[in-house]
């Protein structure tokens, strides 16, 4: 006759052996206390940004988004629910990630937009004043202006 030495339930748990018959494995059970603040849960990102997701999953704020999907030439396309815009998470990081890889295009893009300033300018009789830039945003001063009407 062959005698076998189990070893004891643990204090806080459960013990069961599953045969005599066959070699000395055990299965036990404990419940693990785990503090909520030592738990990180994550959820997947959105699949569609809009300007009220956009900040906390790029990091872009609200307005720098719409400004621009809204800008002319925009390539992805925009959904609009009321004042709600959507545009798809991967396609407008890739885009972003296109422009920073080619910052010819963004200044092409900014090269468009003086052109269109110029030519609103233009069509109301005035013309584009160059300003020294200071480096930080100020208001406007009384004698400074965006534009003049040229001399007649």
């Amino acid at each position: 006759m062959v005698e076998r030495n189990l070893p004891e339930a643990p204090a806080s748990g459960s013990y069961s052996p599953r045969g005599l018959d066959q070699s000395a494995t055990a299965t036990a059970t404990a419940t693990l206390a785990i503090p909520l603040d030592g738990l990180t849960i994550t959820a997947p990102p959105p699949e569609m940004l809009s300007q009220k997701n956009v900040e906390a999953v790029t990091g872009i704020p609200a307005r720098v988004f719409l400004d621009t999907i809204r800008a002319p030439g925009f390539p992805l396309p925009v959904t609009k629910l009321g004042k709600l815009r959507l545009v798809q998470r991967e396609a407008f990081v890739a885009y972003l990630r296109m422009l920073a890889n080619a910052p010819e295009l963004r200044r092409d893009a900014e090269a468009d937009e003086r052109t269109r300033v110029a030519a609103v300018l233009a069509a109301a009789g005035l013309e584009s004043v160059p300003r020294a830039r200071t480096g930080r945003a100020s208001a406007h001063s009384e004698s400074a202006s965006r534009g003049r009407l040229p001399p007649k």
